[in-house]
């Protein structure tokens, strides 16, 4: 009788080998959802055992379960420029930019970019109509703070801002790999203390370039104040700032002091010059370099 030839599990092919779609240092994280998934599914300790110790999976289940994965991970892991539009400096993209957690009043921009935007730029033009100062650390995401995608900027050597966990470089990764037909939408998260997240939409597709970004309509006029304690300091600020609010002195000096204010006159300034300012924010849209180089 022929002997049983000999196969381990290191043996098999690493089905993960040569794809990057893991964030870096999120290895070990994988190997438990894995190892949780098996548990789920009803796999023992004792099944799994006797699958190493019969050399796991003969060379034709190998193929199959291999072809598999390559074709999972080649649809979901892809390099973003495979994705990307192909023709995408020939088209320009109207997106809405949303803030979460904000009602009755919404508050968004409408903005058109060219299609052929990477996503450093696409932060740049969000920075810009929603008058941030590009202060803190940023990312996009299918949801925010879920695992899996994250564009960003890889932290710096030099001065470590930056990302130490990403998938996508923002600077080399095309919008339109994520962004590419009517109904695509991302979040984008802006400082990971105060939370301000915006839900970045696709509203349109248009079969013409566009010279530069552009911010053509948007709803609130009270841009996002930084360093004040996100979205739920926004709607206080916005709420008593509102036509026909009458604030009582102690009221005033309460209200500065929870925000962190030296007096109420300190905050009024802040507010007057954080009103939505098209001039402006087309001055700051019109300085995006074409490179999109951080």
């Amino acid at each position: 009788m022929a002997k049983k030839k000999d196969r381990t599990y290191d043996s098999l092919q690493n089905p993960f080998d040569g794809f990057d779609c893991f964030p870096k240092g999120e290895v070990e994280n994988v190997k438990l959802m894995l190892m949780t998934m098996a548990s789920h599914t009803g796999i023992t300790p004792e099944e799994y055992a006797a699958f190493i110790a019969q050399g796991g999976m003969s060379a034709f289940q190998e193929r199959r379960v291999n072809a598999y994965v390559d074709e999972y991970l080649n649809n979901s892991c892809s390099n973003p420029e495979e994705k990307a539009l192909p023709d995408a400096d020939q088209k320009s993209l109207r997106l809405k930019i949303q803030m979460k957690g904000v009602s009755k009043p919404p508050m968004w921009r409408e903005i058109v970019i060219p299609a052929d935007f990477n996503f450093f730029q696409l932060h740049l033009a969000i920075q810009a109509v929603m008058g941030l100062y590009d202060a803190h650390l940023w990312q996009f995401q299918h949801k925010a703070y879920d695992s899996g995608l994250q564009i960003g900027i890889p932290a710096d050597d030099n001065d470590g801002f930056g990302l130490y966990e990403y998938t996508n470089d923002a600077n080399s990764t095309p919008v339109t790999s994520y962004l590419s037909e009517k109904g695509d939408k991302l979040e984008y998260v802006y400082d990971f203390g105060d939370d301000w997240i915006f839900k970045v939409s696709v509203e349109e597709v248009m079969d013409h370039p566009v010279d530069g970004a552009h911010c053509t309509r948007w709803k609130g006029d009270l841009q996002p104040l930084e360093d004040t304690g996100g979205i739920w300091a926004y709607t206080t600020i916005r709420d008593a700032f509102a036509d026909g609010v009458k604030l009582t002195a102690s009221q005033k000096k309460k209200l500065a002091q929870d925000l962190g204010f030296m007096s109420f006159r300190e905050l009024s300034e802040r507010v007057e010059d954080a009103d939505f300012d098209i001039e402006v924010v087309a001055a700051e849209l019109a300085n995006i370099p074409e490179s999109g180089q951080m």
